[in-house]
């Protein structure tokens, strides 16, 4: 089949698949968790009114629409197709950047689960149990792979390997184990959220923000995880100060971190070594 038939397809299944997260994180409730998920079919947002299958084509219907409503003529939110966009791209170029196999199919799901967890978490601030135990057991899956593979041995594989961070992996490593620095990466991440957690008394970070981070650590080895908690804190600050300077935010108001640590793990995903490699250049460091 050509490359570009394949791409075609991988976004269009990506697209659809957003679509689904949309109905997942848009009808989650605290309550009832996903058991009315998929409860009837998809409503307008304004009227109530039953959708029909031209308004339900992941972009494209919003496209063609120009964003509103087909029956009420009401905005649709850009939160729909964005969902969508943000699954497509992330099932076209993970296999782009890792190649066909294992690890990148757990990776578009994990990234494809934290688009889903920060939806949640941006309606309810509240990250569910149950998407922080489906990312454990997909790490853990991860994890098993590579050693099953012998990519824990022989040290750094690239892209395909264990970190993507390139050679600097080998430079800001602890020691020479790789479940060590899986480890080490959970521990930071504990110690610090929950650090966080502790001394604001949930005020400043709640305990799925500590669970969460701390089950990244699976996914990411130690000098990962560090850039990742990293760019999730500046991410966060820049919209934070951003929304306050545009007074859509008080300073003592709390915004869900859910988001940010979902950002922070996609950025070093697809652009870790290029964003070290950067930091050492402009300071003339290496």
């Amino acid at each position: 089949m050509p490359e570009i038939t394949v791409n075609i397809l991988l976004l269009v299944f990506g697209a659809a698949v957003g679509s689904f997260i949309n109905v997942l994180g848009f009808r989650y409730s605290a309550k009832r968790e996903f058991k009315d998920a998929l409860a009837g079919r998809s409503r307008c947002q304004h009227g109530g009114h039953t959708l029909q299958w031209i308004d339900l084509i992941p972009v494209l219907s919003f496209l063609l629409l120009r964003g509103r409503c087909r029956t009420c003529g009401k905005p649709i939110s850009w939160r729909y197709p964005t969902v969508e966009i943000l699954a497509a791209l992330t099932a076209l170029f993970v296999p782009l950047q890792m190649g066909f196999g294992v690890p990148a199919l757990l990776w578009v799901v994990c990234l494809w689960t934290l688009l889903l967890i920060s939806i949640i978490d941006l309606r309810l601030k509240l990250i569910p149990n149950s998407l922080v135990i489906f990312l454990v057991i997909l790490g853990a899956g991860l994890v098993v792979f590579q050693q099953l593979s012998g990519l824990f041995e022989g040290g750094f594989t690239g892209f395909r390997g264990i970190s993507f961070l390139g050679a600097y992996y080998l430079t800001f490593r602890i020691g020479h184990s790789v479940w060590l620095n899986h480890l080490y990466a959970a521990v930071f991440a504990l110690v610090l959220f929950g650090g966080v957690h502790a001394l604001s008394r949930g005020k400043a970070m709640g305990l799925g923000d500590v669970k969460l981070a701390t089950t990244m650590g699976i996914w990411l080895v130690f000098p990962d995880m560090v850039l990742s908690v990293a760019l999730a804190f500046i991410v966060g600050s820049i919209v934070g100060l951003t929304m306050m300077g545009l007074k859509k935010l008080k300073f003592k108001s709390n915004i869900p971190f859910g988001p940010f640590i979902a950002t922070g793990v996609t950025l070093v995903f697809f652009f870790g070594y290029d964003i070290v490699n950067a930091y050492f250049k402009i300071f003339g460091i290496f």
